[in-house]
């Protein structure tokens, strides 16, 4: 090797070992926007969730979260569109039981896996559906609902926000343990379903935590819960367990997840931000407000086991009452 190469080859060498090759270093996380992707329709406990995490997500990382809806499937068309998208931390989901853990079993190819195709990030809250009834309805428990419902097998209708989510599943929980027949009326989302609770055209529905308002005036009469305990902003009503449903526990959880690959250092970021905002007493109040209960353990590791369980519970469930939905 005369005097040029060996210069050349010392220089190349200095310069591999300098990362002059290596390309651009990767910024730190985050340097820019974030998308919250809500798979539901503007409104409701989707709307609330993506308020409340984006704003406090983006005091917390410096950089703007934006939410987007993305209807469609239950939940499926944007965990879908989620799971497609870069692994880079600047797309997350908002993930609940309906669409991570219902779906997959309940649809034929809903068109993602929920353990494969996504990276856990962190619990933040869990929620109960309601039992309401018209006020005017002569439903002043549970127990009243069961024995008109044996009395007349049929013709008691409960609504829902359509099929496959867990007002619907709620309904068919309660036919499953109660011994009864009741209709199942699907909508296009809670609301109207609850608006007609209200007027009358229909007995109940198994609705989220937004018909508390509607309780406290006095237009829904609340029964009962579906969660394991009590909600903590309606300690009042008692579970479907304690009015005699042993085994009746729906509860509704709200996470965030991101495509499968993503960076651990953005996942571990954004549970970082999760656990500090969920601790401030603000936050915390607010959650209070909405009806909701701060998850106890926000690691990804923990909403994977949660996961992990319901997805084995409904599909427990969804085979022995046979529901599928092509």
């Amino acid at each position: 090797m005369n005097g040029i190469d060996r210069r050349g080859a010392l220089a190349l060498g200095l310069a591999a070992g300098s990362g002059f090759f290596a390309g651009p270093a990767r910024a730190a996380y985050p340097d820019r926007l974030i998308t919250l992707i809500v798979p539901y329709a503007p409104g409701g406990l989707g709307t609330t969730f993506g308020n409340f995490v984006s704003e406090h997500l983006s005091q917390g990382l410096g950089q703007r979260v934006i939410v987007d809806y993305k209807p469609g499937a239950n939940g499926g068309l944007g965990a879908a569109m989620v799971a497609k998208a870069p692994p880079d931390g600047y797309t997350l989901l908002m993930a609940v039981n309906s669409t991570m853990a219902i779906n997959p079993n309940l649809y034929e190819k809903p068109g993602y896996d929920p353990i494969r195709d996504f990276t856990p990030v962190a619990m933040v809250y869990t929620s109960s559906n309601i039992l309401v009834v018209n006020p005017k309805s002569p439903f002043h428990s549970v127990k009243d609902v069961i024995a008109a419902a044996r009395a007349q097998p049929g013709k008691l209708t409960y609504g829902s926000s359509g099929h496959g989510g867990t007002p619907h599943l709620s309904g068919e929980m309660f036919n499953l343990l109660a011994k009864v027949e009741t209709t199942h009326v699907p909508y296009k989302g809670a609301g109207p379903a609850m608006i007609d609770v209200m007027g009358g055209q229909i007995d109940m529905i198994f609705g989220d935590t937004s018909s508390l308002p509607h309780i406290a005036a006095g237009k829904l009469r609340g029964l009962a819960v579906t969660g394991a305990r009590r909600l903590g902003a309606a300690p009042d009503l008692p579970t479907m367990e304690e009015e005699g449903l042993p085994g009746f526990v729906v509860t509704t959880w709200y996470s965030l997840m991101a495509p499968a690959g993503t960076p651990a250092d953005a996942v571990e970021r954004i549970g970082r931000e999760v656990a500090r905002f969920l601790a401030l007493p603000a936050a915390r109040a607010r959650m209070r407000d909405i009806a909701v209960d701060p998850a106890e353990d926000t690691s990804p590791k923990y909403l994977e086991s949660v996961l992990r369980s319901d997805l084995a519970k409904w599909r427990r469930f969804i085979g022995e009452k046979g529901i599928r939905i092509n």
